[in-house]
């Protein structure tokens, strides 16, 4: 148990940040160690198989293997009623149709929304907090029409009692008309949002700073100046979680220019529904037992996808024209088919529609803002904007099949980062295959997350076609070691990786370099140009010394493209 008796605000799950991962976590988990006790030992042991699994792409602790292990299940998994590990690791009914169901979002839709403070995984002796954080969340979104990351951050994270709803969202509305009203001429929005933040994290934490409780885990110096970058760091960090996991329900959506979430028209139904029916006041339990009968349990809280008449009116939603007679004919399940089907075709819709202007090179501005918006951090889940907008730059920039294994959501709009054993795009041409791999992640992490992983989605891609296949990887900054590792690869014939990996490294100032010169280019670059310069970059790496020299020819050869 986690006692949040201590804590001064509300705090979202953060692990794992992709929610849909945890279903091959989950599946792992319960292969190896269903009716195990749920201890050090197994822990350890469960950290190494996840860290030999081809789905997994994080880290692991080398020093504390059990700590890594409780922070991908003892949190979202635990906290959201997904697996049992009390007093064995076992399964639960809501976690198996989240494992199995073609709708896993719906289930995990349900267990989001059943996420209380207090409860008897998060005691509370003091009575300070009553709320259910993702309930309250939603209703902000609805009331004030979109939610940005600084919002949740700054104003949302203190929502510890449903009955202060009403003085947050007029916090945040003055927030909004402040930023609004500043000259921008004197100061800008980050630096009027850091002071207003500031002064907010300084009445939530006034007993610690008048007291001098201000040390952090990461000083053993009292600094008031680090206290307050400590807490506004977990702020962001919390709601950049939220953000996903509320995505993760596909019932809110993102403003690609405001990178604020939104409840599309065609979900405002689902929404309305459950801030209709779902009681605001946590429940209380009177035992843990009886708290998880309620945690696992399936079936609850009722959604409009449980109402005939209420997934009726979701259809007409995305079809007026359809006829009421012939819904009224079919099951709840066939129902929910024919509304599955109807977001599939618009989603394919949206996507050729943003396929079509793409290649006209009319996105290009904004693909070039995004990028800055990634390299500033000023999006919302930065990683996933950037697989997205990547997509959208190999679209515009050649004649290739260009496949992003991210999931996007009925709009259009990216929802979740590629599954682990895939790569992030692949791009299709006659002659040839490409993928692409992007990271934000730096230093060392930056290897031992994305080195071996690259060259094995490499050599799978290889295998499946038999066709050439190059790889280019692109990153804000590359790591010697990353380097040093693709280097090798061109140079060493290894059979697991289908023989010599011809994996690029590119830092993204290269690789918008390669856009603008693509765009002022009279004839636009295609398959054979890409070919072309994959081919000499790929050489260059046979003919340079070392590592060092090779990655300074790449940005040679670019600055020379076309």
């Amino acid at each position: 148990m986690a006692s949040i008796t201590s804590k001064k605000t509300i705090f979202f799950v953060t692990s794992p940040r992709t929610p849909i991962k945890m279903i091959e976590e989950i599946n792992l988990l319960l292969d190896n160690y269903k009716g195990k006790a749920w201890n050090n030992e197994t822990q350890s042991l469960f950290a190494k198989d996840l860290a030999r699994a081809d789905f997994f792409e994080g880290s692991i602790s080398k020093t504390y293997p059990d700590f890594s292990a409780r922070d991908r299940i003892n949190r979202a998994p635990k906290a959201l009623g997904l697996v049992n590990l009390d007093p064995v690791v076992n399964k639960t009914k809501a976690g198996e149709l989240f494992l199995t169901s073609k709708r896993p979002n719906e289930i995990f839709t349900r267990q989001l929304l059943k996420f209380q403070l207090p409860s008897p995984y998060h005691p509370d002796k003091q009575g300070k907090f009553a709320v259910k954080p993702y309930l309250e969340l939603f209703r902000l979104v609805k009331d004030l029409k979109t939610l940005g990351k600084d919002e949740i951050a700054i104003f949302a994270m203190q929502l510890v009692n449903y009955k202060n709803y009403d003085i947050v969202k007029e916090k945040i509305i003055n927030f909004r008309n402040q930023v609004k009203n500043i000259d921008r001429s004197k100061t800008s929005y980050k630096r009027e949002r850091d002071k207003i933040f500031e002064k907010e994290l300084e009445k939530i934490f006034k007993d610690e700073i008048t007291n001098q409780k201000i040390k952090t885990r990461e000083s053993s110096i009292s600094s008031l100046k680090k206290f307050i970058k400590t807490k506004k760091n977990n702020h962001l960090d919390y709601a950049d979680a939220a953000i996903r996991y509320l995505r993760a329900t596909e019932l809110v959506s993102i403003n690609l220019k405001t990178y604020g979430i939104y409840i599309p028209e065609e979900k405002e139904n689902e929404v309305d529904f459950a801030l209709s029916n779902i009681d605001r006041k946590p429940a209380i339990f009177p035992s843990k037992t009886e708290f998880k009968k309620y945690l696992f349990d399936d079936s609850v809280p009722k959604l409009a996808l449980d109402d005939r008449v209420a997934i009726i009116d979701l259809i007409k939603n995305f079809e007026p024209k359809i006829s009421a007679d012939f819904l009224k004919q079919k099951t709840t399940e066939e129902l929910k088919n024919i509304r599955d089907e109807l977001s599939h075709e618009k989603r394919t819709r949206s996507i050729k529609q943003q396929v079509k202007k793409i290649r006209t090179y009319k996105e290009h501005g904004d693909i070039m803002r995004t990028f800055e918006d990634i390299e500033n951090r000023n999006t919302v889940d930065p990683s996933l904007i950037m697989e997205w907008n990547t997509w959208r730059a190999f679209e515009m920039l050649d004649d290739g099949e260009i496949i992003g294994n991210f999931k996007i959501d009925d709009n259009g709009v990216p929802l979740s980062v590629a599954l682990g054993n895939n790569p992030d795009i692949l791009c299709r041409y006659k002659t040839f295959d490409l993928i692409v791999e992007v990271t934000l992640s730096t230093g060392q992490r930056q290897y031992e997350m994305e080195g071996e992983p690259v060259a094995r989605h490499l050599g799978n891609q290889k295998k499946s076609t038999n066709k050439e296949t190059y790889c280019i990887f692109i990153a804000n900054s590359l790591n010697p070691a990353t380097i040093a590792h693709f280097f090798m690869g061109h140079r060493t014939k290894i059979a697991y990786y289908g023989g010599i990996s011809k994996i690029i490294p590119i830092r993204l100032s290269d690789f918008k370099l390669m856009l603008q010169k693509a765009k002022d280019s009279s004839q636009k670059p295609k398959a054979i140009n890409i070919k072309g310069l994959l081919d000499d970059l790929s050489d260059l790496a046979v003919q340079s010394e070392n590592e060092k020299i090779w990655q300074e020819s790449i940005s040679e050869k670019i600055e020379n493209w076309i």
